[in-house]
């Protein structure tokens, strides 16, 4: 038992640490912000305790507090104290150089930025490591989906019968039916774990309500045979596919670009804020005159709400909670979050914006870099998916016909089958639209945003099963 335990506290430990280790950037940046703008220790500690989008971090600067304020222990002792305690290394060792160059009297603000840069460098390169990884998940995924495919080719030319039923008396069709979407469902939860961006998703009540009618409609009438021509059964399922994509697509295309408005906008506010602190305008009034400017396309309802509020006198965490309901992105919440702390302690020197103005510009780098790296990825899987679908049924239509003709079906059981397809321009359909939404969650960050991929493979994938099943390309004619 207590195997287990301890087992169990290093497993909890581990996952602290590496939350620790993705909120350590940000926490490091308001650290040496209000420490430049002469923020004592436990005055800071009590900042970054306010701050909700760090949690973890949150939660152990209140375990900090607590014990300064419970056990009277001196602040210092207290830093020094997370290096032993801490589930990050990386926290400790920060704390640690934290006390020593304080207690050395050495210059703390320097300290703190050469610690700044070094780690917002290694959240450079973790990200771009996060972004090959996820890359290997992509083509894993599209690796799979061809040879989960290429398996039913070979096993259709060595039993010379591609519709073959099992002992148990299963369809192969169908286990493939059952299998593709399952394997699919699995990456789509192991995307979703390992996505290195997010972006705001589209609430799922508005995604069944325009979606689940169609679909639900296109299965009965599959599943009863109520199509008198058994052809038009992709068509009917491609056509549902789409109509439950149109609505969420548009849907997060709006917040989307909001949300690349917003990251895109977030620095040059801070930078016009910084330029005219210098000028001698006091904080408050420098955001209202670069919040009221008009050069922030779909974010200047949002930076004009916020100049509003300001002369209207709303206090800033009110102002904050308002911007949260407007805007997701990580990356603009936590500069205006840090900015808003600023002021709010009386940090808002020339000096500090600047360094506060280059952090967020750095974030923006970053964020934008890693959309660069992953946007081949969408490519391949396009190409994969477009040619590994029409390959296929080509394939599977040119064993259908030997096997017709070779074994002499009767009418009854061509009859059934409607086609020398099968259910396979089903299975790819259904195969096309689940990568669509696969690739939203790497690409986009959300799969809301894999819907409009999702139209794209759906209508490639129509395209091809009307050249097969219209005999448009007949691979057996050439022969």
């Amino acid at each position: 038992m207590l195997s287990i335990s301890k087992i169990n506290q290093k497993g909890f430990e581990h996952k602290q640490g590496g939350k620790i280790n993705k909120e350590l950037p940000y926490f490091i940046t308001i650290v040496t912000l209000l420490s430049s703008a002469g923020v004592g220790p436990y005055f800071m500690l009590q900042r970054v305790k306010s701050m909700e989008l760090l949690p973890t971090i949150r939660n152990e600067t209140s375990k900090m507090i607590k014990r300064i304020d419970l056990l009277g222990v001196d602040p210092l002792e207290v830093m020094r104290q997370v290096r032993t305690r801490a589930s990050s290394k990386a926290l400790g060792e920060f704390f640690d150089g934290y006390v020593a160059t304080v207690e050395s009297g050495g210059n703390l603000i320097n300290y703190l930025k050469s610690k700044m840069k070094t780690i917002f460098d290694r959240h450079a390169e973790s990200q771009k490591q996060a972004v090959v990884k996820l890359g290997a998940l992509v083509e894993a995924y599209m690796t799979i989906q061809v040879v989960l495919l290429a398996v039913y080719i070979i096993s259709a030319a060595v039993i010379s019968d591609p519709f073959a039923t099992s002992e148990t008396g299963i369809s192969s069709e169908v286990i493939f039916l059952i299998l593709t979407p399952a394997i699919s469902f699995l990456f789509l939860l192991a995307a979703n774990k390992n996505s290195v961006s997010k972006s705001p998703e589209i609430s799922i009540k508005k995604i069944i309500m325009f979606g689940a009618p169609g679909l639900i409609v296109s299965g009965i009438i599959i599943g009863l045979g109520l199509i008198p021509d058994p052809l038009m059964e992709p068509y009917l399922l491609g056509g549902a596919f789409i109509a439950s994509s149109i609505v969420p697509t548009i849907y997060f295309k709006k917040l989307y670009a909001k949300t690349i408005s917003a990251e895109d906008s977030t620095p040059k506010i801070l930078r016009t804020i910084s330029e005219a602190r210098k000028t001698g305008m006091s904080p408050e009034s420098s955001v209202i005159h670069a919040c009221k400017r008009k050069e922030y396309g779909m974010f200047n309802s949002v930076a004009n709400g916020i100049a509003n509020k300001i002369e209207w006198g709303v206090d800033f965490k009110t102002i904050f909670k308002d911007l949260q309901r407007e805007i997701q992105a990580f990356n603009v919440l936590i500069s205006f979050n840090i900015l808003f702390e600023l002021i709010s302690a009386g940090g808002g020197n020339p000096q500090t914006l600047d360094s506060l103005t280059e952090t967020s510009e750095r974030m923006q780098e970053i964020q934008k870099e890693k959309r660069d790296l992953l946007m081949p990825y969408l490519f391949v899987g396009f190409v994969l998916m477009g040619t590994t679908g029409f390959t296929t049924l080509l394939v599977i239509d040119s064993f259908g016909d030997i096997a017709q003709e070779s074994q002499d079906l009767s009418n009854l059981e061509g009859e059934l089958l409607g086609s020398s397809l099968g259910l396979f321009p089903l299975i790819v359909l259904v195969q096309s639209w689940c990568s669509g939404l696969f690739l939203g969650r790497v690409i986009k960050g959300a799969f809301s945003g894999g819907f409009f991929y999702s139209i794209i493979l759906v209508i490639m994938t129509l395209i091809g099963i009307t050249l097969i099943q219209f005999s448009i390309i007949d691979v057996n004619s050439l022969f």
